[in-house]
């Protein structure tokens, strides 16, 4: 069989097996093959590596797309030092994501505009970078969505959207107190991921002895903090509101709602 027969079979075979990046990089990395006098494994190995690399890339932007994060916040862009109740080793610690790998929670507690959403954000950013499934939702979300999907009867479909990924993110939690249904469901939801080890990042404005003003049942918030802390780190934020303080900055008055 010539070269020419066979170089046309191989561009076929990568195309029917899809593996377009590879293909799309057959001819540079035969001609520096080529070039190199390099072997023929090591090739292939190039091709394959560029195939794979490529297909981590579009699960990253896709995992991404679903996420659901707000914003592409990185933990280089958090202001520490006007917030140093922050550990920023403690934060270093969870970037490296042995939290996740562990089935850890991550509890972010303090006031409004103290960074924790852009906290929580850092951190599903870097999952996601990392190629984990993340699930980002505010709990007026999350209500907003299980009330809809109740409706319909598909509930349990949208149970499993926020069971299955890696990590799923519950934001401002502590904002409006839940209905019973609502705070039932949010419990099921903890307990499933607690039960397969899967973890939880969370933000609330208020601290653990306040969560009995968010749920209808006391009995009901005590079981899922049990779930939430048995495994978990918790950073409590006191500083000022970046709002605020840019505010005073810009010689603006403080808002008054």
């Amino acid at each position: 069989m010539s070269a020419a027969v066979s170089y046309e079979r191989v561009r076929e075979r990568l195309d029917a097996l899809k593996l377009n990046a590879a293909l799309a990089a057959l001819d540079r990395v035969l001609e520096a093959g080529e070039k190199e006098e390099r072997l023929s494994v090591e090739i292939l190995d190039e091709l394959l590596g560029t195939e794979l690399d490529a297909r981590f890339e579009r699960r990253v932007h896709t995992n991404l797309q679903l996420s659901g994060l707000p914003a592409t916040k990185t933990l280089e862009d958090f202001d520490f030092d006007a917030q140093p109740d922050v550990p920023r080793d403690t934060m270093r610690e969870l970037a490296t994501l042995r939290f996740l790998h562990q089935g850890e929670n991550v509890l972010l507690l303090g006031p409004c505009g103290v960074g924790k959403t852009h906290l929580a954000s850092a951190l599903s950013l870097e999952a996601v970078k990392r190629g984990h499934r993340v699930y980002f939702l505010t709990l007026h979300d999350l209500v907003t969505k299980a009330r809809a999907a109740r409706e319909r009867n598909r509930l349990e479909n949208f149970a499993r959207t926020l069971i299955r990924p890696e990590l799923l993110v519950l934001d401002e939690i502590g904002y409006l107190p839940l209905e019973r249904d609502d705070a039932t469901f949010l419990f099921e939801i903890t307990n499933k991921r607690y039960q397969q080890g899967r973890s939880i990042i969370l933000t609330s404005n208020k601290s653990f002895g306040q969560w009995g003003d968010i749920f209808p049942d006391p009995v009901l918030a005590t079981a899922l903090l049990d779930r939430l802390l048995h495994h978990a780190t918790t950073i409590n934020i006191r500083g000022e509101s970046y709002r605020l303080r840019h505010r005073r900055r810009a010689g603006l008055p403080s808002a008054t709602t």
